[in-house]
């Protein structure tokens, strides 16, 4: 039976083999936003100790991840969203190539924004490079609206940015 879960710490090791699949498979489509160097067992690990990463399992092992965060990436605080109030960021969501065009991802856009209306966090958020088109797509399938892009340094790769303003629970 197929469920989404919190990942542990005994969980890295397949984690790895499934992003290690992913970014091979998007080098080979022209997106160079995951290397040997992003994301790092050491990344995961963190998620972990913060209670934040998820995975989606089935009786034949993990086939993705995903981080649910309370923290966005440094730069978040100079995005224009519709608020800057509470707020869970979608990370290093990474489906499993076998997996893919099985509505995995689009569970894990529906866990999180399960988990914000339990919460009551009224915000979710999300990025990825400019050259990441399936990313951009997935999101606007599960309803995310492009807020804006931006480049940190003349040399950095463009970032496109992403939000979904949750409706609280009746």
């Amino acid at each position: 039976m197929a469920m989404i879960r919190k990942a542990t710490t005994t969980d890295i090791p397949e984690i790895m083999k499934v992003v290690k699949r992913v970014v091979k498979a998007m080098n080979e489509q022209g997106s160079y936003q995951w290397d040997h160097t992003y994301p790092l067992a050491a990344d995961y690990q963190k998620d972990v100790n913060r209670n934040e990463l998820y995975l989606y399992e089935v009786a034949e092992g993990i086939r993705a991840v995903c981080t649910i965060s309370s923290r966005g990436h440094k730069e978040y605080n100079e995005i224009a969203w519709t608020a800057h109030d509470q707020s869970f960021t979608l990370k290093r969501l990474a489906v499993d190539p076998t997996a893919r065009g099985k509505g995995i991802a689009n569970q894990f856009f529906a866990y999180a924004e399960q988990l914000a209306k339990q919460t009551g966090v009224p915000l979710l958020n999300t990025d990825t490079f400019l050259e990441n088109q399936y990313a951009q797509q997935l999101f606007k399938r599960n309803a995310f609206q492009f807020v804006q892009t931006r480049k940190e340094t003349v040399e950095a790769p463009e970032l496109v940015y992403f939000e979904k303003v949750i409706e609280p629970k009746e």
